[in-house]
């Protein structure tokens, strides 16, 4: 016996062991791996649990899910959770028969009303339990109960009161989890699925002749058809005879086969961890796998397909969209084209260059290059010959192999046609080559060209770092871009020859060399290609935008309704033969078929969420309608808030809403992506909120509330009437009382005039005092007899001077304090002449007092007078006066201080002295002080020694700036 063999096959098995990871995948030929695009909605999206096991959509479009931890409803934004924080497993939904929505669990259904408040009831009254796995199939409303044993089953109908029995049978109990039973509405005939064969039984409990195929799993009505899915395949039944229509083998159906049609004639199959279709042509197509347990497929209403799976919830959308990537994560797919066998090629981000009859079988394929070569995202095709952009040439693929063209090793960056000539540029210069790479013209000196494309009128655009450029032949021509700031990164030509160009957010096109604006797309656009069959691709940095011309509808596509490719790269879209686009993008290549996106989208469905209104913007109360149909609201609740929704799960972003507020605004508002609309400060009067959502071309139908804002009390015609009487009879008693006020004020001020006057010539009596007068001429007769005659002179002058200002200025109220301080000075000189060098005096004027500050005319005289006259008088030896004018904040401060005797001492030594002149000054302080809202103050304070002994009296008045006097 020969031992060698199997001791080197042992060998080469621990070898094949000790190769590292990497070499056996270099052994492993790169691959495109291709899937249908998903959006993944996992516990972070607002799933209570990834565990979820049932979908449902209601009559409103809200899809509701079912999972082990409660329920949520979903309305394509965001999740609204019940039984929140309950480990309460929802296995069903069905619609209630008032409107609301049930939530079946295994012994307790959760009723949700319109409003959305929800409360829970015992599932029956018999203590039955709902069976989840066996009834996935069974029309809303229908359930199958059964016992803790998981034994004496049957089919109910779920009432308010409770549940009704349809069915009980033993057969039902014969069911594993695999199997799943079938109410066919056309036969009303319930099929029930085993291991051996599916019994049949009408509603009214007639059996009827068993349907012979092993491991049965489900049934499907389509249309006419009725399928059964088995282990050996998919049937089709006629009565109790089958004829195998599509032989396959599921991978995995642990917990059996379910199905579901579309309204495109497709079926969707799935089982543990698979999805399947079921082509118009008869064929199985395996198009996903990969998913931890399939527990429910549903198809909604616009034909997204949903799973609820162990991993969450999948929303495959209407699997439009196909994402392409390779088996080599490091690598990227960037160029594709569609060479002239119909074939696709394929250059990567690492020089690898694909090709096969479609993205599954794209294998790589030999050419010459470098081992640094890459290819940009930029192919063209003349002929029969397909061009890439590799570093620093072009390569070229035809029937006949695969070779570079020769050009200038340059920094090239952009590659396109132009009918039978390429279009090559690098940063600074654009070339046209012919097929074979013959630099034909040259157009150089351009600032960081990006793009290049002919329009239909021989003209050749170039998009710069500063915007377009024309050429023909050798003229050179600027377009005048509204921002010159902004690069010219993408374009195309439309059907009739107009060139369309991305500058920005922006797309233009070309008028008069000037850049007209075709549509604002609110992200920067990164690629633009206009399809054979006229529509056009716009890629923005967040999503993709499709447009079809000849409906004039736009549709905007996002992570949200099936484009997962993130950032769409400034590349050639590609379109081949059939119509498919490519768009190659950061992380993956998307690729679809336009016609089947932008296409008439069920009418959505529009629901008026929420009404509410505020007095000040900030604190919103609820404002639902009445029983008469009419929102009711008070004068002060102003300002109102609506909140609207129309559910489309295809195309989530792209419902616009219009509205108008008839009685406030008869025209419609500019259809706007915002679900909310907030009026503000209206007044009284009936209006009616009327809303209509958009999704392409297509209208819901219009929605309306009617509101009635009461007018205030004020606003009623009665309350006019009042007003006016009373604004009458208001303005007599307004003028009766002003006339009367005018007469006691006038009154009054005769007879203030008249004490003042009054006053006044008490005060001329008491300033020409007559010993007063006797003294000074007694003086001056002295100085006359026993001095000089000048001496005489100048006191008689004096005197004169002071006699005469005192009868010019004694029926003055006021004078400015200049002319105070000269007559005080006046005054005090004649004293001296009387009392010689006993009586002394000096006056302070500070700078910063005007001169002409009005005060009560003879004040000054009146406080000296008194000084003199009660304290200087009576007291031995010399005696002084000190006059003070200050500022004080508001207006100036007069002072005089004497060191006589003081009042006490002088009340003792003049008995009969009655104070007459400081009670007329007071009194006329007063007289003023009543046509001021400021008042004169005045002072009087008993100077004494540290002793206690009296050593004089200072006197203080306070005269307020700008104080009137008549």
């Amino acid at each position: 016996m020969n031992t060698k063999h199997p001791i080197l096959l042992c060998l080469l098995a621990v070898l094949a062991t000790l190769l590292p990871e990497s070499a056996a995948a270099a052994a492993e030929p790169v691959a495109v791996t291709s899937e249908y695009a998903r959006r993944h909605y996992t516990t972070q999206d607002g799933l209570p649990q990834m565990l979820a096991e049932y979908i449902w959509q209601d009559a409103k479009g809200y899809i509701w899910i079912g999972t082990l931890g409660g329920f949520v409803r979903y309305d394509g934004f965001e999740f609204i959770p019940y039984l929140k924080g309950k480990q309460e497993n929802i296995l069903s939904f069905c619609p209630g028969t008032d409107g609301s929505l049930w939530a079946l669990g295994f012994r307790r259904k959760h009723v949700v009303d319109k409003e959305g408040t929800m409360q829970t009831l015992p599932l029956n009254g018999r203590g039955l339990l709902l069976n989840n796995l066996n009834a996935y199939s069974l029309p809303p409303g229908l359930v199958l109960l059964e016992d803790e044993q998981e034994r004496g089953r049957e089919i109910c109908r779920l009432t308010a009161e409770g549940a009704k029995t349809l069915l009980k049978s033993p057969a039902l109990d014969s069911m594993d989890l695999r199997r799943r039973v079938y109410l066919d509405s056309i036969s009303q005939t319930f099929y029930i699925p085993t291991a051996n064969l599916v019994y049949r039984i009408k509603t009214d409990g007639t059996f009827l002749a068993p349907i012979v195929v092993a491991e049965s799993y489900s049934l499907l009505r389509d249309g006419p058809r009725l399928y059964l899915f088995a282990a050996d395949g998919i049937h089709e039944v006629n009565g109790h005879h089958t004829r195998l229509v599509a032989a396959y083998r599921f991978r995995t159906p642990d917990y059996g086969v379910a199905a579901c049609a579309d309204r495109k004639g497709n079926i969707f199959i799935h089982d543990a961890h698979n999805l399947y279709r079921l082509s118009k042509d008869g064929t199985v197509r395996h198009i996903v796998d990969g998913i931890n347990l399939i527990r429910h497929m549903y198809i909604d209403r616009e034909g997204n397909l949903w799973l609820a799976t162990y991993q969450g919830v999948y929303n495959f959308f209407q699997l439009n969209f196909v994402n392409h990537r390779l088996s080599d994560h490091n690598d990227i797919l960037r160029a594709i084209a569609e060479d002239a066998q119909g074939r696709l090629l394929a250059g990567t981000l690492n020089g690898r260059l694909l090709c096969g009859q479609n993205a599954a079988e794209m294998r790589p394929i030999p050419y010459p290059h470098e081992a640094d070569n890459y290819f940009l995202p930029r192919t063209a095709r003349i002929g029969s010959t397909t061009y890439l952009l590799g570093m620093g040439d072009v390569l070229a693929c035809d029937n006949n192999g695969r070779h570079w063209l020769g050009l200038p090793q340059l920094n090239y960056q952009f590659l396109s046609s132009h009918g039978d000539s390429l279009l090559v540029a690098t940063r600074q210069a654009l070339y046209v080559t012919d097929a074979h790479g013959h630099i034909l013209q040259a157009h150089e000196g351009l600032r960081g060209v990006f793009c290049a494309c002919p329009d239909g009128d021989g003209n050749l655009y170039a998009g710069t770092a500063y915007g377009v450029v024309r050429l023909r032949g050798r003229e050179r021509r600027d377009i005048a871009l509204p921002d010159s700031s902004v690069s010219c990164t993408a374009m195309t030509v439309n059907p009739y020859g107009e060139i369309l160009f991305a500058s920005g957010e922006n797309l233009y096109t070309v008028r008069n060399d000037s850049a007209v604006l075709v549509q604002s797309y609110g992200s920067p656009i990164r690629s633009v290609h206009q399809t054979r069959d006229n529509f056009l691709i716009v890629g923005v940095t967040d999503g993709l935008y499709i447009t079809d011309n000849r409906l004039l509808q736009t549709m905007f596509f996002n992570q949200y309704n099936g484009f997962t490719g993130i950032e769409p790269l400034a590349a050639h879209i590609a379109e081949t033969s059939d119509g498919t686009v490519w768009v190659p993008c950061v992380n993956q290549t998307v690729s679809f078929h336009p016609h089947e996106l932008v296409y008439q989208y069920t009418t959505p469905r529009l629901e008026l969420l929420s009404a509410q209104a505020s007095a000040d913007n900030v604190n919103w109360h609820p404002a639902p309608p009445s029983t008469d149909g009419l929102i009711h609201l008070p004068h002060g609740l102003r300002n109102l808030r609506f909140s609207y929704i129309a559910i489309s799960h295809s195309a989530t972003e792209n419902v616009r809403y219009r509205y108008r507020l008839k009685g406030f605004q008869e025209q419609w508002s500019q259809p706007q992506t915002g679900r909310e609309v907030q009026f503000n400060n209206l007044p009284p009067g009936r209006y009616r909120l009327e809303v209509t959502a958009l999704l392409g071309n297509i209208s819901s139908d219009t929605i309306g509330v009617d509101i009635l804002l009461q007018p205030a009390f004020w606003q009623h015609g009665w309350f006019w009437l009042v007003v006016a009487l009373g604004l009458g009879s208001g303005i007599w008693t307004l003028a009766y009382t002003y006339y009367k006020r005018r007469d006691r004020r006038k009154m009054d001020e005769l007879q203030r005039e008249i004490k003042l006057n009054n006053l006044l010539v008490k005060s001329i009596r008491l300033k020409s005092i007559p010993h007063f007068n006797a003294n000074v001429l007694a003086g001056i007769e002295y100085f006359i007899m026993n001095h000089s005659v000048e001496e005489a002179n100048k006191y008689l002058s004096l005197y004169s001077r002071f006699t005469n200002t005192l009868l010019m200025d004694v029926d003055k109220p006021s004078r400015s304090i200049s002319d105070e301080i000269e007559y005080i000075s006046l005054y005090l000189s004649l004293e001296q002449l009387r009392y010689g060098e006993s009586l002394s005096y000096h006056i302070s004027l500070a700078p910063d007092v005007s001169s002409g500050t009005q005060v009560p005319n003879m004040i000054l005289h009146t406080y000296c007078e008194n000084a003199v006259k009660h304290g200087l008088r009576n007291k031995p030896g010399n005696g002084h006066i000190d006059i003070e004018v200050t500022t004080r904040p508001g207006g100036i401060n007069i002072a005089v201080t004497d060191d006589g005797v003081g009042r006490e001492a002088a009340a003792t030594f003049s008995t009969s002295s009655t104070k007459q002149g400081l009670s007329i000054m007071e009194q006329q302080i007063e007289l003023y002080n009543q046509r001021n809202d400021e008042h004169i103050i005045q002072t009087v304070t008993d100077l004494k020694t540290p002793e206690g002994r009296a050593c004089g009296t200072r006197f203080e008045l306070f005269v307020p700036s700008h104080y009137k006097y008549f």
